[in-house]
């Protein structure tokens, strides 16, 4: 790596800057910015585990599991279950559907059939006059006018209750795909779940005796799985050490097998 720090450039993979008064964060946020004033090869994700090693212990076995995980996955390892694990994530990757205006669709449903009913009842109505009026033997132009009228409008609405109802039955059609997608995401997003925990829980084990050696190799201390888990894994960009128990940071490089930026403790 390559540092910018106190007015000189230092290239080297044991960087002690406790003389400099930076923070550990400040170092690791160096690390991590590509513009940062640490040059250095990019972070992997098992960084976010070993990237700043500071005394904390890990909560529980839980923590520990995943924290082996990224470590076996810094060494390429892969589950059994890696190749289902992409399967379900490229089928959640699919956008759902989103299914809007069936209640719009059924108010206008309504609003048509309501409008032929009125029609239906004018031109009965229109129809009896007209048939009234030839019973008698009278004919009235506008009483047929005003019938052929009526009939003409009755098979529009009709036409456009037909329309609607037809829409709404589309609708009703995808918001029930709708709904089995939405139930069908729902089991992909727990079976994800469920085999992330099983690769998890694989990887673990499979680095684990590794890291109980390396537990035997480091400090003992409150630090002493962080140094463990940093020294199985494959690091290539540095690792902040916050204070601890190295008088220099070639010792620390040495025990931990990675670069390291070596700090004062955290405050």
């Amino acid at each position: 790596m390559e540092a910018r720090v106190g007015g000189r450039v230092v290239r080297t993979n044991a960087l002690d800057v406790r003389e400099d008064d930076v923070a550990p964060e400040d170092a690791l946020a160096a690390i991590r910015d590509a513009e940062g004033w640490i040059t250095c090869p990019v972070p992997g994700d098992v960084h976010a585990s070993v990237g700043l090693l500071d005394g904390a212990t890990l909560t529980d076995e839980h923590a520990l599991e995943r924290a082996l995980a990224a470590v076996a996955r810094s060494l390429d390892e892969r589950s059994a279950v890696d190749d289902d694990v992409a399967g379900v994530r490229a089928a959640l990757a699919e956008t759902p559907p989103d299914v809007e205006g069936v209640r719009a669709a059924r108010e206008r449903v309504a609003t048509a059939a309501a409008a032929v009913e009125a029609l239906r009842e004018r031109t009965e109505r229109f129809g009896g006059m007209v048939a009234a009026l030839r019973a008698a033997g009278a004919e009235d132009e506008s009483v047929s006018a005003q019938h052929r009228e009526a009939v003409t409008a009755l098979v529009d609405a009709e036409t456009e209750h037909l329309a609607a109802r037809e829409r709404l039955d589309a609708l009703r059609d995808a918001a029930r795909r709708a709904r089995d997608a939405r139930e069908r995401r729902l089991q992909l997003e727990d079976r994800e779940r469920r085999l992330k925990r099983a690769a998890r829980a694989e990887l673990a084990d499979r680095v684990r005796p590794a890291f109980e050696r390396a537990r035997c190799a480091v400090p003992d201390g409150p630090w002493r799985d962080a140094y463990a888990l940093a020294r199985v894994a494959r690091v290539r960009a540095p690792v902040v050490v916050a204070g601890g128990p190295f008088e220099r940071a070639s010792r620390a490089m040495a025990c931990l097998d990675a670069p390291v930026v070596l700090t004062r403790a955290r405050v």
